[in-house]
Formats: structure tokens, C-alpha cells, sequence
């Protein structure tokens, strides 16, 4: 074989580099190409933002369980496909699914100039393709067709040189294909096969074990077999034997979050969301975000979704949301001022929204942080207070009504009303947090009930855990949002708080003695109780006086609820039909196993006859009581522990 000269090999280099340059520039064309096949049906739109990221929207039906018209069937970035040939980037299942009773799916591409006017793009032949220069923006429309249940519509926007694709979907009434609304993107695992640093919902996760290495706890690669309900794993061997993964874990609070991906070398993509007031849900919800399979990185932002959801999912708005291409560091803040020009459903500019201000809250409590909620049927907002007198300030609302809530970390302790109004801040009075009141034994709710202030302003004889809406101080409540219950790297659940070593007060911890959940029939001994001993002197026992056991909860699952004895008495069983009315209905969807403790915090009253009290030591047992029953073990009745203690009322 002969060798090429150096002044060959400089030749070719000259002619790669001007051919390479040529390519680009084609490519940093910004506009559209729509394409036919020899059917005369749009087979795609190809988009080019001139700015490296080049990608195409299916443009008719392939007739798979996986692509759908208006799904985004190519994304190359600087060169790179990141897209999955054989699956959709789409709207939960694809378009042509969202509504049992659609008949179609529409996909329209325009361009649009910088004052807001819209050109459709220019349709070619069959068989051919035909490209269109863009000024200034790209707007893709997809909506579903011909269904009288409802019409979700989606958007694919384009800046001209800027790397992104925004969007946007608005949807009249919930999709019935699936009850939910997510935007997920598959990405090739080649392309991107890393998840995110940690801190960062799915981010990677040190183990305290030095020998069990750090992993994403999403990352399904690696694992053996579903060991609940098909989408929760286990991994049987290596170094992380015995640890669970599920794109469940991948959860964060909703308002802990901004942005959501996946990472490669020198690569990240990410899924930006908007201000989420078309979600449902609150600041503290959590759910799925991303999966990584071995084919696969997954990004999914959820507009809604029905896993552990407690209120009723809003409709009508445009839920905005923007993914981004870099180089792996973490997106900033998102433009989306020009949507102004882009005449999108939902879409209300800020001249249109208004702001409420709260000068201070008072009552707080300096060791927890303090959010302010807002919400109504339409739209939902929160802020945080200010860490030194609790000053709020929640901008760019939807004018209206609003039930605005403050939380102690995550547990409701003021409500009242405040109204929005355009253009204008609403500066309404200071609050006060008191005490949450206890409830009266006639109350016709039954001895249960949502709180209405801060519980642990009421002096206690004793106190386990903290009234904040969370079971993270209690034991394993730090791994219970990334793991399985059953994982390895879980604490033992029921080593302690048991019968035969009960949580002593005044001497056991609650981060190692208190579990945070509490299963029926999961204990060493078969639905066996949690234990707490605690001392009583002489002088705090009167017949005349009235004692009060409250035990919040943050969840609950498959109708689990407390129920006490203690020494000899054991208190009604709360919820009987005969007996207490029934409290409030918790989500029907799993909450022990999914990466959540997050429901309805209800608080269960036990008025505790002094007779049944002794000077020295008493022993308390908590079961957890409901009518049903469950094959699966982790998936049997159970509550979550918010906080609890004893209260001597006079």
C-alpha cells in the first residue's frame, strides 16, 4: 500500500475543513423543510434553529404503539442524534392517544417575524421537499382532532441561533388515553448516558457504605427484575446488591426544582419548566422525573400526574416548558417574553397578572423554613418567607380568589383568602400563626382532623418527632423518597419501637428509634404495634384533668389509620362506619413504595381517660387498623408519622 505525501494529507485536510465548513453553514440555515412522500403526506418538518440543534416533527401516523404524529422523530445536536429511531419524544403515549375519542392529529408549521405575523411554511410536491427561510421564530402547532371529551393542543417554538425547543401544551379537559400529562423525551443512552450531579432531581447519590459506589437512583441498567409492580427493580448481585431503582426515585419537590436531564461528555440536556400554575399538586409535590434504561435516557416533566395526588387536576392553562442543549452545566433562567408574539392558547402576558405581598408572619418557629401557598381552581403559586419576619412576595399570578396557605416546612398552619388583581400588588394584612386547636371530643368529624395552626404551640408531656408535614426525623424518613423500603441500605424497620424494645422517651432518638412509616402485619410479630414507654409523676395524673394523644400523619395507604391502647384502655377505632365518621380519603395510588410521604396531613385525636394512666412507667402501642388488605407486604395498610405527643388539656 503507498503512503500519501504530506502535501496529500494537507490537501485532504484543506478539502475536510472547507466541506465541514460548508456543511455547517447549510445547517445553520434557520427555517423549515417539509418534506412529502410519494403519497402526498407530509412525512415531516425538519428544524433548523441555525445554532447546532437540528431536529424533526413527525408529520403523519406510522401506525406503532410508540411514534405518533407530532412526536419529535430526530434531535441532532453538533452533530450527534440524540433521538431513539424506533420511539416518539412526545406528549405522554403520542398525540393520537390523548383522548379515547380523537380522530386525528393536526401538525401545522409557520414562521413568524419579529411583530407577531405568521406565515405557513411552503408545502412541496409529492415526493419532494421544500424549505422555508425564518426570519425571527418557528412555531409548530399540534392539536388533537375530533374528540368530544376535550382538545389538547401543543407547541414547538424556535428562537433564530438559539439552541432551545420551547413549548407548550394547553388541554381542556384531561386526557383519557392516560389520566395525566407529561412531556417525555427518549433520548439515545449512547448520546446521554448519564444521569445528574447530585442535589438535582435523579442526581447521583452517595452511599454511607464506602464499598457501595454512587448511582443514580433512577438508573434502571444494572438491575434484575421488577420487584413490585413492574416498575420498581432490584439488583440481586456486584456492589450494589440488594438496592432498588425505579424512575420513582428520581422525585424532588416541586419547588426545590427548576430544571430536570440527563448528561453526557460535554453534553447535557434538560427540561426547564415554567412557573407550573397549570399543575396540580402544590410546592411539595412529588413525582417522576427521569428514567435511564439501557437504551434509553428518559426526561419527563409532569404537568400532572395521578400518583398521590389530593386535589383536582386544572385545565385551561399553558403549561410552559423548555429543553435546553449545552455543554453540561446546569441550565440558567429561561426567556420566554416573545411568546407574546406567538398567539398561543393560555397564554397570559404580564401585564395581565398581579402580585400579593404579606409584610410578616408572625408565630414561627426560626428552626423550620416557612412557604406561602396559593391556590384556586384555576392556578397555583407559593413563595418562600423571608427567614426574619416572614415577609412574602408571590409575583405574576392570575387575577382571582385565592385560598392562600402558610406552611411550617410542609405543614398547613394559617389559611385565609386574598384576592389578584391585574396590574396592581395586593398587600394584605400581617398573619400570626397560633395554636392548633384541640378538638373537641363531640366533634361531629370524628377524632381526626386537618390543622388548622401549629400543634407543637401547645405545651406537651412529652413529644416525638416535630410538627412540620414530614417524617424525615424519624428513622430511615432520609432515604424514603430514593429507595424501596426493602432496600439494604434501609435501617431495619422494626429492630426498635417494638414490644420487646419500645421507643423510651426522654432517652431514644427519633432518627434511630421511631420508624417513619408504619406498616399492618409487617412487624416482627404479625401486625405487631410501635411501642413507646414513657414516665408519668404523681403530680401529672388527676382524675379532674384531660389528656389528649395526637398522632399526625402525612400520608397514608390502602385506608391505614392509627389506633392506640394504652396500659390496659384501648381508644375507639377511628373511621368504624358505626362509630368517628371516615377521614378524609388519602390517594388510592401507592405512597409507602414510590419515592413519597406526601398526602393529607391529618392529625387523629385520642382523649386518654386518666384512670388508664399510672405514676411511673406507661407503655403506649399504635396499630395501624383498615378493612383492607393487600397480597404484596409493602403494600399492605400504612401511615406515615408526621409527629405525635401527649397533652394535658387542664
Amino acid at each position: 500500500m503507498r503512503t500519501p505525501s504530506l502535501k496529500a494529507l494537507l490537501q485532504g485536510c484543506a478539502l475536510f475543513t472547507m466541506l465541514a465548513g460548508a456543511s455547517m453553514q447549510a445547517q445553520a440555515a434557520f427555517g423549515v423543510t417539509t418534506t412529502k412522500d410519494a403519497s402526498d403526506r407530509i412525512v415531516s418538518y425538519t428544524i433548523d434553529t441555525g445554532a447546532g440543534l437540528v431536529f424533526k416533527v413527525r408529520g403523519h401516523p406510522n401506525d406503532t404503539s410508540t411514534t405518533s404524529p407530532g412526536d419529535l422523530s430526530s434531535i441532532v445536536y453538533n452533530g450527534v442524534e440524540f433521538q431513539d429511531a424506533g420511539r416518539g419524544t412526545q406528549v405522554n403515549s403520542g398525540y393520537d392517544w390523548i383522548y379515547t375519542d380523537q380522530t386525528g392529529v393536526e401538525v401545522k408549521a409557520e414562521v413568524v417575524d419579529a411583530n407577531g405575523n405568521a406565515v405557513p411554511v411552503t408545502v412541496p410536491a409529492a415526493g419532494q421537499s421544500a424549505t422555508t427561510a425564518a426570519s425571527d421564530y418557528i412555531k409548530v402547532t399540534v392539536k388533537t382532532l375530533g374528540g368530544a371529551t376535550g382538545v389538547l393542543t401543543h407547541y414547538y417554538l424556535v428562537r433564530k441561533g438559539d439552541p432551545r425547543i420551547y413549548m407548550g401544551t394547553h388541554f381542556t379537559a384531561e386526557p383519557t388515553g392516560q389520566a395525566l400529562v407529561r412531556f417525555i423525551a427518549r433520548l439515545r443512552i449512547a448520546a446521554l448516558p448519564s444521569g445528574t450531579p447530585a442535589g438535582t432531581p435523579g442526581g447521583l447519590v452517595t452511599n454511607a457504605d464506602p464499598n457501595r459506589p454512587p448511582s443514580w437512583p433512577d438508573d434502571l441498567r444494572g438491575t434484575t427484575g421488577a420487584i413490585e409492580s413492574g416498575d420498581i427493580f432490584g439488583i440481586n448481585s456486584g456492589a450494589n446488591a440488594g438496592e432498588t431503582r425505579s424512575k420513582h426515585y428520581s422525585n424532588m419537590r416541586l419547588k426545590d426544582w427548576t430544571h430536570i436531564g440527563g448528561t453526557g461528555p460535554n453534553v447535557g440536556v434538560w427540561i426547564v419548566r415554567d412557573n407550573n400554575e397549570g399543575g396540580s399538586g402544590g410546592p411539595f409535590y412529588r413525582s417522576l422525573l427521569n428514567q435511564i434504561t439501557s437504551t434509553n435516557n428518559e426526561i419527563t416533566y409532569i404537568v400532572n400526574y395521578g400518583e398521590g395526588q389530593t386535589e383536582a387536576f386544572r385545565f385551561n392553562r399553558l403549561n410552559a416548558y423548555t429543553m435546553v442543549f449545552n455543554n453540561g452545566a446546569a441550565p440558567g433562567s429561561v426567556d420566554t417574553a416573545w411568546f407574546s408574539k406567538m398567539n398561543l392558547l393560555g397564554y397570559v402576558p404580564p401585564t395581565a397578572r398581579g402580585n400579593v405581598f404579606v409584610p410578616a408572619i408572625y408565630g414561627r418557629n426560626p428552626a423550620f423554613p416557612y412557604t406561602v401557598g396559593f391556590a384556586n381552581a384555576t392556578a397555583q403559586y407559593w413563595a418562600d418567607a423571608a427567614s426574619h419576619d416572614g415577609n412574602t412576595q408571590a409575583n405574576g399570578m392570575l387575577p382571582g380568589a385565592y385560598t392562600m396557605t402558610v406552611y411550617k416546612n410542609e405543614l398547613a398552619v394559617a389559611t385565609s383568602t386574598v384576592k389578584v388583581t391585574a396590574g396592581t400588588t395586593n398587600i394584605v394584612p400581617a398573619l400570626t400563626i397560633a395554636a392548633d386547636p384541640l378538638v373537641n371530643n363531640d366533634d361531629p368529624r370524628g377524632k381526626w382532623h386537618i390543622a388548622k395552626g401549629d400543634p407543637s404551640l401547645t405545651q406537651a408531656l412529652f413529644r416525638i418527632g416535630e410538627w412540620d408535614g414530614t417524617p424525615r426525623e424519624f428513622l430511615n424518613g432520609d432515604k424514603i423518597t430514593i429507595m424501596h423500603p426493602s432496600d439494604v441500605r434501609m435501617s431495619p424497620w422494626f429492630a426498635t419501637a417494638s414490644s420487646a424494645d419500645p421507643y423510651r422517651v426522654g432517652t431514644s432518638t427519633p432518627g434511630l428509634h421511631m420508624p417513619a412509616f408504619q406498616w399492618k402485619g409487617l412487624n416482627t410479630a404479625p401486625n405487631g404495634p410501635v411501642t413507646i414507654s414513657f414516665a408519668l409523676k404523681a403530680s401529672q395524673i388527676s382524675a379532674t384533668s384531660t389528656y389528649r394523644f395526637r398522632i399526625g400523619i402525612t400520608a397514608a395507604q390502602a385506608g391505614g389509620r392509627p389506633q392506640i391502647n394504652v396500659n390496659s384502655w384501648t381508644s375507639p377505632f377511628v373511621g368504624s362506619q358505626s362509630g368517628d365518621l371516615f377521614p378524609p380519603g388519602q390517594p388510592s395510588t401507592r405512597t409507602m413504595t414510590v419515592g413519597t410521604y406526601r398526602a393529607r396531613n391529618i392529625t387523629y385525636d385520642y382523649t386518654i381517660p386518666a384512670s388508664a394512666l399510672v405514676a411511673g412507667q406507661n407503655t403506649l402501642k399504635i396499630w395501624v387498623v383498615s378493612g383492607s388488605t393487600s397480597a404484596s407486604s409493602w403494600l399492605t395498610p400504612a401511615v406515615s408519622f408526621d409527629a405525635m405527643d401527649l397533652v394535658k388539656i387542664n
